[in-house]
């Protein structure tokens, strides 16, 4: 595991390396912790090195960690964003960079569940078998492997299954069933035409969700709440 902290506070990020040190030893894991006093650095190294996680505060001059969490997503789409701060007003401004979670510097102690948490999430990334799931249509049934769709649109009578090599696969069958069916595995409806695959998605802006290939698909504004909530539903079950 690769975990890098960024806090412009040196003291309490040296306290929160032999925290986090000392709980992942506790489960016999290795780990290799980088810190960063500021975000411009931490983006620097990112750029050479994926972090399975990262530990950022929010309120840091120059860089805010706001600021940070996105460029980070455009760098490193898989990366899992804890945010740590004392600010706890901005922890619902914080969702809109889909953070894996977010711990007050007042309650550290929660940073044990949270890594906790992570373990969980990064060992079930790291399982290498594919997922297969047979789609039942109006014809014959369509096997798609979950983790390389991204999206299934409407078409006519048919739908359009999207991979992430840009290659389409047509099916009869009606966009309500495929949502029915493949709800249970994290694919959501975000318009009345589009279901995507919560895998693929790196932002949740306030009309379109922007996928990890750079795809920007329109959303209905009365699905974005529960385009969120269900996005989150997905990061926390993994």
């Amino acid at each position: 595991m690769y975990i890098a902290i960024c806090d412009d506070d040196r003291i309490f990020i040296e306290t929160l390396k032999e925290t986090v040190q000392k709980l992942l030893n506790q489960r016999l894991r290795s780990c290799n912790i980088e810190t960063f006093i500021n975000g411009n650095d931490l983006i620097e190294r990112s750029k050479e090195a994926f972090a399975d996680a990262v530990l950022l505060d929010i309120d840091m001059p120059g860089m805010s960690g706001f600021e940070a969490a996105e460029k980070l997503q455009r760098i490193n789409t898989d990366a899992l964003i804890v945010f740590i701060t004392s600010h706890e007003d901005k922890v619902y401004q914080s969702w809109e960079y889909q953070p894996f979670w977010f711990v007050r510097k007042s309650h550290i102690q929660d940073l044990e569940l949270v890594l906790n948490k992570l373990i969980v999430k990064i060992d079930s990334r790291n399982e290498q078998e594919k997922n297969i799931y047979t789609l039942n249509t109006e014809g014959k049934p369509a096997f798609i492997d979950i983790n390389e769709v991204t999206y299934i649109q409407a078409y006519n009578h048919y739908v359009l299954i999207n991979n992430k090599n840009n290659e389409k696969i047509q099916v009869r069958c009606k966009i309500s069933d495929a949502e029915q069916q493949l709800y249970p595995l994290y694919f959501i409806r975000i318009q009345n035409s589009v279901i995507v695959n919560c895998r693929f998605i790196s932002k949740i802006k306030s009309r379109s969700v922007i996928l990890s290939s750079g795809e920007e698909i329109s959303v209905s504004r009365n699905r974005l709440e529960y385009i969120r909530n269900e996005f989150q539903r997905f990061i926390r079950s993994r």
